[in-house]
């Protein structure tokens, strides 16, 4: 999975509709987020896994409150008030547009209702075209990158001793973290080319 972009409308501290926000490919594939506490690093950080998995980070305050706390005070009380992500991916050359979506009201006990969240899917063809995918787009997203291994991919940087533990001078693999992703992998990887499975209930030689 390579990621290409992300969009987010009305997310936390993000009113409205962001720019397209792109990230660095090429040679120069290293993309950096800099801001002050509370700019919306984490918050970004939890737009690209709440959009794959509908997954929030342990780190991410008040995981309920998705909606930006501006434009659902601006509205009138019973409006529905759009909050999604969009997530451009590219993987084994195919283009995929992700869009997470959920919708939220202010009741008049100034109650924040949210709707489910839905999930949207449209892969671009060889003509250009933009069509849904016949398959739930779920299914498509952990056969890419399973849910379980996301924390893997996309973690918060100031707590990355949940991966890696630190003695005096070198960072070492958290060796449980690291066997159960391997075993993860393992278990999703396709066949090898030319390999055969063995029937049901025989022994290999």
């Amino acid at each position: 999975m390579k990621l290409i972009s992300i969009r987010l409308h009305n997310f936390r501290q993000f009113y409205g509709t962001t720019p397209e926000l792109y990230l660095a490919s090429g040679d120069k594939n290293i993309t950096i987020f800099h801001g002050n506490n509370g700019a919306g690093k984490t918050t970004l950080l939890n737009a690209f896994t709440w959009v794959l998995y509908e997954h929030l980070t342990a780190a991410f305050a008040s995981p309920d409150s998705l909606i930006n706390k501006r434009v659902i005070q601006e509205v009138k009380v019973g409006t529905s008030v759009d909050c999604h992500a969009e997530l451009y991916f590219e993987h084994e050359n195919k283009q995929y547009q992700l869009k997470r979506q959920c919708y939220a009201c202010r009741d008049k006990n100034n109650t924040i209702q949210y709707s489910q969240s839905k999930l949207f899917m449209l892969i671009a063809g060889e003509d250009g075209r933009w069509t849904p995918p016949h398959e739930q787009p779920d299914e498509i997203i952990n056969r890419i990158l399973p849910e379980s291994l996301h924390r893997y991919f996309f973690f918060d940087g100031e707590r990355i001793d949940h991966i890696f533990r630190s003695d005096s001078k070198t960072f070492t693999p958290n060796n449980s973290l690291v066997s159960s992703a391997m075993r993860v992998l393992e278990a999703t990887a396709p066949p090898a080319r030319g390999s055969r499975a063995a029937p049901s209930g025989s022994t290999a030689a």
